[in-house]
């Protein structure tokens, strides 16, 4: 029911405001089933952050779908946070927190089991501006396009995954 709501108000500011590349509900609902694919590989988590919420992908699917984990959404700019505050109020999610910023200027209240984040920058990038805000075993979940290998970081094979629609996700534990 959140996930139609949520759908249908990303729709309806899309009109004005340009939040994301999808243009109907059935776009809107593919984006969204690929920000619920990784629930079937990730480990379990408590505090998440995501950098760049822009429209709420992943975050907002995510935050739906896990009540009992707590997001911090991190997203500079001023319309689209104030669309991510919008959400919350609308959907009553009280496990997400809007930051209306750049992360690196975010102060939590804990650090990360894990870190999120949809077409935003790079995976070396993402890792560097992640370091101050991880907890010791953390957790890094990146939405990337099949570019994820020619980024410039180390990755793993068993690091990527991918959706039945071909999405390219990075997942690395890291366990300290």
């Amino acid at each position: 029911m959140k996930l139609h709501q949520y759908a249908s108000l990303l729709l309806q500011w899309n009109q004005t405001h340009n939040l994301t590349g999808a243009k109907n509900l059935d776009e809107i609902e593919k984006h969204i089933q690929d920000c619920l694919y990784p629930l079937e590989f990730i480990s379990p988590f408590s505090y998440a952050i995501d950098i760049g919420s822009g429209a709420g992908f992943p975050a907002i699917p995510l935050a739906i779908s896990l009540p009992h984990c707590h997001f911090s959404l991190t997203e500079p700019r001023i319309k689209r946070a104030s669309f991510l505050k919008m959400l919350c109020i609308e959907l009553e999610l009280k496990n997400v927190s809007v930051y209306p910023s750049l992360i690196q200027k975010c102060h939590f209240p804990q650090k990360a089991d894990l870190i999120t984040s949809k077409a935003v920058a790079s995976t070396p990038m993402l890792l560097e501006l992640a370091k101050p805000f991880v907890a010791n075993n953390v957790s890094y979940l990146f939405y990337k396009g099949s570019n994820l290998l020619n980024e410039g970081e180390e990755i793993k094979e068993n690091e990527i995954f991918y959706s039945k629609r071909n999405q390219v996700y990075f997942y690395r534990r890291c366990l300290c």
